[in-house]
């Protein structure tokens, strides 16, 4: 297969777009070394490696030093009349059934303030993980008031975040009011377009029960029967062409989805979607993360596959230290800034009795047959796929998305893979910058297709 290093998907006319694009992206590169700040991660002097090396290697000797433990970054969790705390951990009915919902509002830049002209609804509705259980799961439905005028039906893009944490407070459902969801670049996108949108919480996010991070059928579940449920409110046409998002965990769970799509989901009218940054073989990315800034994900991994697999809780008990059961502990009800905040470059040797790293661990059974069930990329999509990645990607390795895109192809999926080779920048910056970078192309490339344009595909 012939892959693009840099999205052809522009048009030499369509230099609007492009600056929208270049400005989302120059947005994103001052907001994250501001964040990286407040979570006690700024570089205090200049060191080799140019910017990069400058604040890896200060985070990295401030969590050495103990001063990236303070619980710094926690996020106010927002439950207007206890709208997520009061679902039980399980429920009955037919999967995208809707068990209650309640008004809401997409803010941008002050909270609670609405520029978007749209109805916003947060949505329980009802999924199914991968034991075979109905469990809720939550979103929010957001409609333009405005009548659409851009052909048909008003499509729904359905999308899945990006790595949030484990906590109840990390929902984004709870954050998208208050301004505080950095999935609002495609919200907002998608309904400049006058298209519906669904962002689901995925499972355990906001509901009383744990986050079961990368588990692939629960993510790809909970994306698809977003669309269900959308499908089931009074503003979002039965017939409405679907299209799934997600870049990062939100990736995953977009891919995931496509691939589960014909069997879970058939009937939904799913037309396209576009996964980003896919953490297609966890294997190789928890090799990337451990001991980086993002090390946390780590404890986000276990903590789900002891929700999942309950079986597996005395290998944990028995491989784990204390300090190893605190970090377990500590990443179960954490959000990303505060996880930055006390685990950016652990050594997550130190946290088992053995000196074995999380990576190790996840290598060895029962670990290891969970990690591998989680791998993406042999069941290819039945609609058009557009999967992006960054070149240099410091945090989900894209050889994974090569990889991937490659093996939907070979089965006959039609898929554009486009690659952005954006310089190396900060931690995790090489990581979210493609996100930007990617969402006017790949969001072009989607409407395209659902509105039978023509498109560029990769050839096998």
């Amino acid at each position: 297969m012939t892959f693009s290093r840099r999205s052809s998907n522009h048009s030499p006319s369509d230099r609007s777009r492009s600056l929208r694009s270049r400005t989302l992206t120059a947005t994103f590169a001052v907001l994250l070394p501001a964040a990286i700040a407040a979570s006690g991660m700024a570089p205090a002097t200049a060191a080799p490696g140019g910017l990069y090396g400058s604040v890896e290697g200060s985070a990295s000797k401030a969590a050495a030093t103990g001063s990236g433990k303070s619980v710094v970054g926690s996020l106010p969790n927002y439950d207007p009349d206890g709208f997520y705390s009061s679902l039980p951990l399980q429920v009955k009915g037919k999967p995208g059934e809707i068990i209650k919902t309640a008004p809401s509002n997409f803010a941008l830049g002050i909270p609670f303030v609405d520029w978007t002209n749209s109805e916003a609804q947060r949505v329980a509705y009802v999924s199914t993980n991968s034991r075979g259980e109905t469990v809720p799961v939550t979103g929010t439905v957001l409609v333009p008031r405005a009548p659409y005028t851009g052909g048909g039906e008003r499509p729904l893009l359905v999308v899945a975040p990006g790595t949030q944490g484990s906590g109840d407070a990390c929902a984004p459902g709870k954050l998208l009011p208050m301004g505080l969801e950095y999935e609002a670049a495609p919200v907002a996108a998608a309904l400049s377009r006058g298209w519906a949108v669904a962002l689901t919480d995925l499972n355990g996010l906001g509901t009383p029960a744990q986050h079961t991070y990368m588990n692939r059928v629960d993510q790809g579940n909970a994306t698809l029967d977003m669309a269900r449920a959308a499908k089931n409110m009074p503003r979002v046409p039965k017939s409405a062409p679907v299209a799934v998002w997600g870049y990062s965990q939100g990736g995953g769970s977009s891919a995931a989805a496509l691939e589960l799509a014909h069997t879970y989901a058939p009937e939904i009218n799913l037309k396209a979607g576009y996964a980003g940054g896919v953490p297609a073989d966890l294997a190789m990315t928890a090799t990337a993360i451990d001991n980086g800034p993002l090390a946390a994900a780590l404890g986000y991994t276990l903590n789900g596959f002891l929700v999942s697999n309950p079986e597996i809780r005395d290998a944990v008990e028995e491989k784990m230290n204390d300090k190893g059961k605190e970090f377990v502990r500590q990443t179960a009800s954490e959000c990303v800034p505060e996880s930055l905040a006390r685990h950016a470059y652990t050594d997550t040797r130190t946290l088992t009795k053995n000196g074995e790293s999380l990576t190790e661990l996840l290598e060895q059974e029962p670990f290891k047959k969970l990690v591998d069930a989680q791998r993406i990329g042999s069941r290819p999509p039945q609609v058009p796929v557009y999967v992006g990645h960054g070149t240099n990607d410091d945090t989900i390795p894209v050889e994974q998305s090569r990889r991937m895109a490659r093996q939907w192809a070979e089965g006959g999926a039609k898929v554009n893979y486009a690659e952005h080779n954006i310089p190396r920048t900060f931690p995790l910056g090489d990581h979210m910058l493609p996100m930007f970078s990617h969402l006017l192309p790949a969001l072009d490339w989607v409407d395209n297709v659902i509105h039978d344009r023509p498109v560029q595909f990769n050839k096998a």
